[in-house]
């Protein structure tokens, strides 16, 4: 008799011990103060799993956020006043990685890049609200570095050069309203360097100075 009740009883810790997970999974909300339905989604083992929403107080989806083990891991949404999506992004254990994108709140594309341990990394290009192209550049570890061109609203160049650990450095060109350069001269480590000169519309320079 005493064999027969310890493998019953083994048998029994065995299935609690399998299903206790099931048991540690529960439905976590919160409520505004009028009963309005704030944000929901999995716990697992008291941190939060899974697919979770969040709501403006009229009801309205705010994000939509991916956990795992309490931090956030996967893709994440996030939406405007009128339920707009406004970005996209990708996390790894509470580190923002690889693409994202956001948008303006007319719904056109406000910039798009890649992240890196949570910093800005490689190629990103930002838009104006109308959908022109306003800059393109590259970073490394968060700041700016390599070659940068930024445009005017209306589609003209507007100056480009190059970036160091987030300074201006080497030759860097400004251009007019009609996109036609109008002054080049040279940077080093963030400051303005050696000669500097006006370009006319014929294309002669005229050194100027920059003090």
């Amino acid at each position: 008799m005493k064999v027969v009740f310890s493998c019953s009883l083994f048998f029994f810790m065995s299935v609690l011990n399998l299903y206790s997970p099931l048991r540690a999974q529960e439905q976590y909300e919160e409520y505004f103060a009028d009963g309005q339905l704030k944000l929901s989604g999995q716990q697992l083992n008291g941190l939060k799993s899974g697919e979770w929403k969040y709501y403006f107080p009229d009801g309205t989806l705010n994000a939509v956020e991916n956990y795992q083990a309490g931090k956030l891991h996967g893709q994440v949404r996030y939406y405007n006043f009128n339920g707009e999506l406004i970005a996209i992004e990708n996390w790894h254990h509470d580190l923002q990685e690889d693409s994202a994108i956001y948008y303006h709140s007319n719904g056109q594309l406000e910039k798009k890049g890649i992240f890196k341990k949570g910093l800005y990394e490689g190629k990103w290009i930002f838009f104006y609200e109308d959908g022109n192209r306003k800059r393109t550049g590259y970073y490394k570890e968060g700041l700016p570095s390599g070659k940068w061109i930024f445009y005017q609203e209306n589609g003209n160049l507007l100056q480009e050069g190059s970036y160091q650990a987030g300074l201006e450095e080497g030759e860097w060109k400004f251009y007019d309203k009609k996109g036609r350069l109008e002054y080049i001269g040279q940077y080093q480590k963030g400051k303005r360097s050696g000669k500097w000169f006006y370009v006319d519309k014929k294309g002669r320079k005229e050194e100027v100075s920059y003090e």
